[in-house]
């Protein structure tokens, strides 16, 4: 009797081992989906898609009103180094031209936006895409740093995601997908990746600034020029003050704007197709020119910026002449 009891154990026991595993399997964890998306992407050697970034910006210093901005964006990749990325905003803020492409067909990178009239060559292509992250809302960065090589993968948004949680599943335009959320710096940031290819879906991040935010963007001259020299311009006087200046108005518009951000970015057409270096060349519209210093500022445009974001310091009893 205890021998058909034991027996009747042991299969339980492995029942058990074996619905364990299996439930593994159905969610794993953070690292071991984290690891998946990036080898992923650096095993690819092509990738195509076309998307929509739908951002909705509460803002506290308005009465919680909330406005909306669509980018519409495509990337088309290929290793080792070859990049057409595209992106138009509605609706663009100001400083936000309302189309900007990043590309490299093989030999040389360039950026091009509409807002500042003219293209620009970038040493590198590791600068070329991260420092141009922002204008573009991600297009350069969040797929890019995980294809290409010259990004260390260790030093990618995903592989530095704080306490990240598989949070379930959900279906993405009927694609079953995990869901993965962490946190980067102040932000929520949430994948959804694919369960059947390991490829991401849609990227979400939330930020919530309901009390402004303090960011230390100080910076010395030092700093400065090799920030300008690793974009390939000479550190003269004039634009290691502009480039220190401009971080110092970041700073006083992030410690005053109370708002809250959500943007969703939706990677709905993916494909992996052959790519020539035909494929990669951007058309330059007519009449923009190729500029040495495509970002620099002048004393005068940061006076603007100031006035225009609010953020113009007042010495009182100084009169203008």
């Amino acid at each position: 009797m205890y021998r058909g009891w034991g027996r009747v154990g042991i299969f339980f026991l492995f029942l058990h081992i074996v619905c364990l595993s299996v439930a593994w399997a159905d969610e794993p964890t953070p690292e071991f989906l984290i690891r998946q998306v990036i080898n992923t992407y650096r095993s690819l050697t092509t990738y195509r898609v076309t998307g929509q970034t739908d951002t909705e910006i509460t803002n506290f210093n308005q009465g919680g009103k909330v406005s909306h901005l669509t980018h519409r964006f495509s990337i088309l990749l290929k290793k080792p180094n070859g990049y057409h990325l595209t992106w138009e905003d509605d609706f663009p803020p100001y400083y936000r031209g309302s189309q900007g492409a990043a590309w490299n067909s093989g030999s040389q990178a360039y950026i091009y936006q509409q807002s500042v009239k003219g293209y620009m060559k970038l040493p590198t292509d590791f600068i070329n895409l991260r420092t141009h992250a922002g204008v573009s809302t991600g297009t350069t960065l969040i797929i890019p740093e995980l294809f290409f090589a010259f990004f260390p993968d260790q030093d990618t948004q995903l592989s530095k995601l704080e306490d990240p949680l598989v949070k379930g599943r959900e279906e993405i335009d009927g694609v079953p997908c995990y869901v993965l959320e962490g946190r980067d710096q102040k932000m929520v940031v949430t994948y959804w990746i694919s369960i059947d290819n390991f490829l991401i879906r849609q990227y979400a991040l939330l930020f919530d600034n309901p009390n402004g935010r303090e960011l230390d963007l100080d910076t010395t001259e030092e700093e400065a020029k090799a920030d300008l020299r690793a974009q390939g311009l000479e550190p003269t006087e004039e634009r290691i003050k502009n480039f220190i200046r401009t971080l110092e108005i970041s700073s006083k518009v992030l410690k005053k704007r109370r708002s809250q951000v959500i943007a969703t970015h939706h990677f709905s057409k993916i494909s992996l197709p052959d790519i020539h270096s035909e494929d990669l060349e951007f058309s330059i519209p007519e009449g923009m020119p190729l500029k040495e210093d495509l970002w620099g500022r002048s004393s005068v445009s940061l006076d603007q910026d100031e006035e225009l974001l609010g953020v113009k310091e007042e010495y009182p009893g100084l009169e203008s002449n």
